[in-house]
């Protein structure tokens, strides 16, 4: 409407603005005046936008579109969109924006009818459109199907996977197209360290947990040749694989039992890698695949060779029982039984191992196909049960010192190393020498121990040896053969350590073969002899010999050599004496002594050299 104001006003008037609603609020009148006289005011309103069109896409979309409204005066009309009365999303303005915008696209729409308002904005003027709606029938894809070509792959082979993109309602969201970047999960590495992957649209094969580009066609990922989406597992057992993009992952996951390769190699383990000399040692054998996963398939009885240990310094071979029981020695064919690519000990059967030489081995097995990698085991020895003895020397002069040697074996020849410390050992088998001297063994403290007594001798790791001539320093003073043997209780040597003594030089003469007409002849008649109660008239008879220092017989004396028998009182007949000069020195023939006929008497005999080299005279005492 118009309205004339009257004339004849003066002055300037103030501008008045007076704004009136319309019925529906959205219409709006605006006055003004200025200056003096006459003048014509306008009073207009801003026209309600209406939605021209609120079209659903698949994938949670709608397209609005709206009519563009001219401003009342100077200026540009805005416009705002609400969704269900809250705030869109996708590329609708959701406040008033610069820009004569009249289209936009929502996203992430929830299947379901959704009600849709635009409000235009001129100046501090608004109008709302009435509400248009738009039925969505396949919403934003909300998670993935995945499946598999087989839930029971083997480990290794390729396993195709199918990814559909699925809304809130499990349909299909076919605008779910092109690369996407996904990342799976679930599936760990092999055994042997072998990671699974998933080929991209590239073919490349990506692990698991990395991101993977695979494309899609109308929602749904396939598997083109090897690329794509090409699953490997290498791990077996039983597993979950998820797979995601963003907020988008598989529901439910999918579950997928990995079967073992074939057996590519075996692998051999021990209860224990540091067993004793003879002890029982359970072995534990396993059929791999490349992947180091348990080959379940091989199963059965096998022929297996076992390799790596060695006899024992006894004789006694390292053994693996069988699958009947039987000790089997290494290097020969063993059968041995399989369970789902397993062996283990069952009693005494099937993989029972007895090793019975000390210290390192490297042991192996194979079963003609695949020999596994070395095992190292250390052999403890068993504990002592015998001595060996060995010595510097086993041909000694008569007195001379000879080191022995003293090492515990236990029952499989080996070093008894546990037996250590102080032990109280008793020597036999060597005798006193003619001349009375016996034989002796140094104790660890320096003392001479003769046989038969009790020595103390420190052992080191099973073996006693001589320091500073003590600890085991031997003297032997009978000439000959003899063999030396030691013991501890029931520990003692099994083969007495055969020694051959030789004489010492010529030192002194003897009386042998000595024989009397009555009286008594002493115990000891070698170098000084006594004879008792002979009586008036009795008579003594002897050789004489050349002896070493301990008594003796020196041998191949040579030529030229003669004694003289003397006696203060008494007769001798027979003197001088050759002494033979090849075989034992000692005279052929014998002196006689005959003893006064009458009264009491004590008298000397002595053997002295008469011709060749000296040696220290013997003397015999006789009396009534």
């Amino acid at each position: 409407m118009r309205r004339l104001l009257p004339g004849g006003l003066t002055g300037l008037l103030a501008a008045v603005a007076l704004v009136i609603a319309t019925a529906t609020g959205s219409a709006l009148a605006y006055f003004t005046t200025t200056g003096t006289g006459s003048t014509l005011a306008g009073v207009s309103k801003l026209t309600t936008p209406a939605i021209s069109a609120a079209t659903p896409g698949i994938g949670g979309t709608v397209a609005l579109s709206w009519g563009a409204i001219a401003p009342p005066g100077s200026g540009t009309v805005t416009y705002s969109v609400t969704r269900d009365g809250g705030t869109p999303a996708g590329n609708c303005p959701t406040s008033a924006a610069p820009g004569a915008v009249t289209t936009c696209t929502d996203s992430g729409v929830g299947v379901g009818t959704h009600s849709y308002v635009v409000t235009a904005r001129w100046r501090s003027w608004s109008a709302t459109s009435s509400t248009s709606t738009a039925k969505v029938t396949v919403g934003p894809a909300t998670h993935f199907e995945l499946k598999a070509a087989s839930s029971s792959p083997t480990a290794g082979a390729a396993d195709n996977l199918t990814i559909t993109a699925l809304d809130e309602n499990n349909a299909t969201v076919t605008t779910y197209s092109g690369s996407h970047s996904l990342v799976f999960t679930g599936a760990s590495a092999s055994p042997g360290g072998t990671s699974p992957t998933v080929s991209n649209s590239s073919g490349t094969a990506v692990a698991f947990g990395s991101a993977t580009a695979i494309s899609f066609a109308t929602g749904v990922a396939t598997v083109n040749s090897t690329k794509n989406g090409a699953m490997k597992l290498f791990r077996s057992g039983a597993t979950t694989i998820d797979v995601s993009e963003g907020s988008i992952s598989s529901s439910p996951d999918l579950e997928v039992t990995v079967a073992a390769a074939a057996a590519a190699k075996i692998t051999l383990g021990a209860a224990s890698t540091t067993p004793t000399a003879g002890a029982a040692d359970n072995l534990t054998i396993t059929a791999a695949d490349t992947y180091g996963n348990t080959a379940t398939s091989y199963t059965g009885s096998h022929s297996l060779t076992f390799s790596g240990a060695s006899a024992s310094p006894g004789g006694n071979t390292p053994t693996v029982s069988n699958s009947a029981g039987a000790a089997v020695a290494f290097g020969s064919a063993t059968a041995i039984d399989f369970t789902a690519g397993v062996s283990t000990v069952s009693g005494a059967t099937n993989g029972v191992m007895t090793l019975y030489k000390t210290g390192s081995a490297s042991l192996k097995v194979s079963d003609g196909s695949f020999t596994s990698a070395a095992v190292s085991t250390t052999t403890a020895a068993a504990a002592a049960s015998r001595f060996t003895l060995s010595a510097s020397t086993t041909t000694p002069t008569a007195g001379g010192t000879s080191n022995l040697t003293t090492t515990a074996l236990d029952l499989y020849g080996n070093t008894a190393t546990s037996y250590t410390g102080a032990h109280s050992l008793t020597f036999s088998g060597a005798t006193a020498s003619p001349g009375g001297n016996a034989p002796t063994v140094v104790d660890s403290a320096g003392a001479q121990a003769p046989f038969g007594a009790a020595t103390a001798l420190n052992f080191s790791s099973g073996v006693a040896t001589v320091a500073s001539s003590k600890n085991g320093v031997m003297r032997l003073y009978r000439g000959g053969a003899t063999s030396v043997s030691a013991a501890e209780g029931t520990i003692a040597t099994s083969t007495p350590l055969a020694v051959t003594v030789s004489t010492a030089a010529a030192a002194k003469l003897g009386f042998s073969n000595v024989s009397i007409s009555a009286g008594i002849l002493g115990p000891t008649c070698l170098f000084t002899c006594t004879v008792t109660g002979l009586g008036n008239g009795g008579t003594v008879k002897a050789n004489v010999l050349v002896a070493d220092t301990y008594g003796n017989t020196i041998s191949a004396i040579g030529s030229g050599k003669a004694v003289k028998i003397t006696a203060n009182g008494g007769t001798i007949s027979g003197t001088p004496l050759a002494i033979n000069s090849t075989g034992p020195a000692e005279t052929a023939a014998q002196f006689t002594y005959t003893a006064p006929a009458t009264g009491s008497f004590s008298n000397t005999i002595t053997a002295a050299t008469s011709e060749g080299t000296t040696y220290t005279s013997a003397t015999m005492t006789a009396s009534k």
